[in-house]
């Protein structure tokens, strides 16, 4: 599986997650899991940014933005299309040799240099999940209904249906 490929289920997922969180409560784009961290809407940015991140590194290819300052809910739905149409553009030719590909990058103020298959797995896919996990995180804290479904799109259980009961 290419590295675009690895990012497209989730990101149409989380154009779903995000929907969800829209109807339940329309002002919790700026809501966090504590003061110190990030508020939803910059999570969300900052995971699918990740997506094209990691491709566009891999591809050698220049980093669009699609990003907005102080986002609304449709902003964030077209970041995630956009990115969904830029990384569906790209060819395996594009990513001829990544597994071996010298990656150098920056977490936090760590200056990294990886190989292209270290990048994806131990760097790229961490941060794009832990971003969208805190998404997930700061609506279930702030009372949405979530499962994990709306988190994966593959899990399914019965309405009402609890582990816990």
């Amino acid at each position: 599986m290419l590295p675009n490929e690895l990012f497209m289920h989730p990101l149409r997922q989380f154009a779903l997650l995000l929907q969800k969180i829209q109807q339940h409560d329309v002002d919790l784009l700026d809501a966090a899991l504590t003061a110190e961290q990030f508020p939803l809407w910059q999570q969300a940015q900052t995971a699918i940014g990740f997506s094209l991140r990691a491709c566009c590194a891999l591809c050698e290819k220049e980093l669009p933005n699609f990003t907005k300052p102080m986002p609304v809910w449709l902003d964030l739905q077209q970041q995630i299309q956009l990115s969904l149409d830029y990384l569906t553009l790209l060819t395996a030719q594009d990513f001829d040799g990544w597994q071996q590909k010298p990656i150098a990058t920056t977490a936090g103020f760590a200056e990294l240099e990886l190989a292209g298959e270290q990048f994806v797995y131990l760097y790229a896919l961490p941060n794009f999940y832990f971003h969208y996990g805190m998404v997930y995180a700061i609506a279930r804290a702030q009372q949405v209904p979530l499962s994990k479904a709306d988190f994966d799109g593959w899990h399914q259980y019965p309405a009402g249906f609890s582990f816990l009961r």
